[in-house]
């Protein structure tokens, strides 16, 4: 123990007595300093407005706007005026040639592009043909890697304000049109449900006035022959007196029924398209399905049960109209009772994929998932083949017929309005219907039939509406449309809010990275100790006999000495001149001197061992520590080398310490990292009294040829 000290004395003495030793020794102990707080202070908040500001991102606004039913739609003047209130980024309004320009020659960081017709596109929505509108985005990856990160969420700000306006817009509208009809309704003392029960019951009115003048056309044709040579002009005219309500009474009726029809073949075809992609999608889910038991195949069997009812309550909507539509036709399609075949056999299969799915909800694993989803997977394709056969060859039929029918109607009308005007001449156009009573009589009996099904389907109309107008939902969206429309439409545009609420909060981004390059700091400073400093003590006389350990040791002290002092310079001026966020200041300085303390201990210990070997190894284990330790990325998003290393490192451990006083202390996380870190110090230890021994001579070989280089 005495030479221990000897050797730390007459090494301070040797540091204190020359005046270059002592500028070396300042510049080994602040040296790491200056790494740790250049690239902290270099960190302290690139994503704040402060720094994004600096960042150029051209934007190229081509939109022209677009007004559609009297409303004045410009979503490019829109954005435009939002990103000029957005200082997070240097936005620069420029021509797309200018913009291409800049962003390949790394003047911007990326580029925005709102296209010709976007406000068109967005309007299209309402129509039939509606086109989904693009925002171009483009990003020059090569100028920075972390910059294409930042502009990316950048964009999805842009998108999402896109979003919110197109929401906002078409509710505004939807709730102005609304809000137009009550506010009419008000104005004759009835609301949208008393209007539209008007109208319903003026139509019923309308079709059952034409029934009984079918009935009377059908009594006419009966007699015309008889009729016809006793018909005086003055009788025809009695006959006739009516016949303009008659013809107003047809049309109305026209109307209606091509409008029922209409509805009925359309919503076959989407209802068989919606249910083939759902049941497809719900057997591809299934087949997915390995355990039937865990909870999260217990949740995708409900989800798929539920497509199934869903499914089977739509086949079972669309097959009693069908049929209603073709048993009011003249001559029933064969085809449509085909087709409401196969869907009735489909419901049935459907049930039984149903009953399966419920028992095996309720632990029966006898059945096969996959042989259930095989049995959807079926039905599917039956549905499918089924709207093929619907839309290329049933629907075009159903709609010849019905067209066939509304034509009759049409000339009927115009038959009437004839008769009327030609009344002079009826005698003679009496006696040349004689051929044409049987063809009459069949085409009056076929309108009979048209006329009493639009009769049916109004009755069922107006308690669809009697239903609805007793409907709370529907209510609540009435007195929704009376409120402020622009409040309603950024509600349904936004709906949920996040309040977050930060665990362990950082105040900037500096702060979160000190206990990174502290850590990497203090390593760097404990090799520039072993590069700078000799591990072996010489003039060895001048102290007297000393033996191989106390060498070590004797030298570790200063070693260690100036350690301590590079970790609290770099610890102070974390806290004092940088002001990192620290909860526990006192303990972040400790946790600093010891890993300042372990790691030159371990590092010295590896250069008195191997010598010029051991200064590799300290640098490997520095490039290593640098991707394994999660100081910057998540460790979960590295690769799977890195993972596995992590929990073993030191710098984990010393991280993970200062992480504790920077942001918050959890249970005794921070003592039980020192205690691990520690475990490098005994590893020093080991490798310097056991490992020094062991590679001894081969060492000695290796420094002797190494030296007659004349290079190393």
């Amino acid at each position: 123990m005495k030479n221990i000290l000897k050797i730390y004395k007459r090494d301070l003495k040797k540091i204190f007595t020359n005046s270059m030793a002592i500028i070396l020794a300042v510049g080994i102990a602040v040296l790491p300093s200056l790494y740790a707080w250049f690239n902290i202070y270099a960190n302290w908040d690139p994503y704040g407005p402060a720094s994004t500001g600096n960042m150029k991102i051209a934007v190229v606004i081509n939109d022209e706007g677009y007004e559609y039913k009297g409303v004045e739609i410009n979503v490019g003047d829109q954005i435009k005026s939002n990103l000029k209130g957005n200082n997070v980024i240097d936005w620069q309004f420029v021509s797309k040639e200018r913009a291409m320009n800049g962003i390949k020659a790394g003047d911007y960081y990326a580029g925005i592009e709102i296209p010709k017709g976007f406000s068109k596109s967005l309007t299209s929505i309402m129509t039939k043909n509606f086109k989904q509108p693009k925002i171009t985005y483009y990003a020059n990856e090569k100028k920075n890697a972390i910059a294409t990160k930042i502009t990316d969420k950048v964009v999805q700000t842009v998108q999402t304000e896109v979003n919110e306006s197109f929401v906002t817009t078409v509710v505004n509208l939807v709730n102005k049109l609304l809000g137009t009809v009550i506010e009419e309704g008000k104005k004759d003392g009835t609301n949208i449900f008393q209007n539209l029960q008007n109208q319903i019951d003026s139509a019923k009115s309308a079709v059952k006035s034409i029934e009984k003048t079918i009935d009377g056309f059908e009594g006419v044709m009966e007699v015309a022959q008889d009729l016809n040579k006793t018909l005086s002009k003055t009788d025809l005219s009695s006959v006739l007196g009516d016949t303009q309500n008659v013809v107003n009474n047809t049309q109305d009726a026209i109307k209606v029924a091509e409008s029922s029809v209409d509805v009925v073949t359309s919503s076959v075809g989407d209802v068989l398209t919606s249910s083939s992609k759902k049941l497809e999608n719900s057997a591809n889910n299934l087949k997915k399905i390995n355990d039937v038991t865990t909870e999260k195949a217990q949740a995708e069997i409900k989800s798929v049960l539920a497509e199934c009812v869903q499914a089977r309550k739509e086949l079972q909507a669309i097959v009693p109209t069908l049929e209603n539509v073709n048993n009011s036709l003249p001559k029933p399609l064969s085809a449509v009772k085909a087709l409401v075949k196969i869907l009735k056999t489909a419901d049935s299969r459907l049930g039984g994929v149903e009953n399966e799915l419920n028992k095996m909800l309720q632990g029966d694993t006898s059945k096969k998932v996959s042989d259930v989803a095989n049995k959807l997977s079926e039905v599917s394709k039956t549905l499918d083949s089924s709207l093929s056969t619907y839309e290329n060859d049933i629907k075009p039929t159903l709609d010849n017929t019905i067209d066939s029918l509304l034509d009759v109607l049409f000339d009927v009308s115009n038959l009437l309005t004839t008769i009327e005007n030609q009344s002079p001449q009826l005698n003679a156009l009496v006696k040349s219907l004689n051929g044409s009573i049987s063809a009459g009589d069949d085409l009056l009996t076929s309108l009979h039939a048209l006329i009493s099904n639009c009769a049916t389907q109004l009755d069922n109309l107006s308690k669809k509406l009697n239903g609805l107008s007793d409907s709370e939902l529907v209510n609540a969206l009435v007195n929704l449309s009376e409120g402020n429309s622009n409040e309603l439409g950024e509600f349904i545009a936004c709906p949920v809010t996040v309040n977050t609420e930060k665990v362990y909060g950082l105040d900037n981004y500096g702060s979160a990275m000190a206990p990174f390059y502290s850590t990497l700091a203090l390593w760097v400073g404990a090799i520039i100790l072993v590069a700078l400093i000799k591990p072996k003590v010489s003039n060895k006389k001048e102290i007297g006999k000393i033996k191989p350990r106390e060498e070590y040791f004797g030298r570790s002290l200063i070693f260690l000495t100036i350690s301590l002092i590079q970790g609290l310079i770099i610890c102070l001026g974390d806290l004092y001149f940088l002001k990192i966020q620290c909860y526990h200041p006192l303990k972040f300085i400790f946790a600093g001197l010891c890993a300042s303390f372990v790691f030159t201990f371990f590092i010295y210990s590896l250069v008195a061992a191997w010598g010029d070997i051991g200064k590799a190894v300290a640098v490997i284990m520095l490039v290593v520590q640098l991707g394994g330790c999660g100081g910057t990325f998540p460790i979960d998003v590295t690769p799977a080398f890195f993972r596995a290393i992590n929990p073993y490192l030191p710098y984990t451990f010393v991280i993970d310490a200062f992480r504790e006083c920077v942001c918050g202390t959890y249970g005794n996380n921070y003592w039980i990292c020192l205690a691990k870190l520690f475990v490098y110090f005994f590893i020093g230890l080991f490798i310097c009294t056991l490992f020094r021994y062991m590679f001894r001579k081969p060492m000695r070989f290796f420094e002797k040829k190494i030296e007659e280089t004349g290079l190393f």
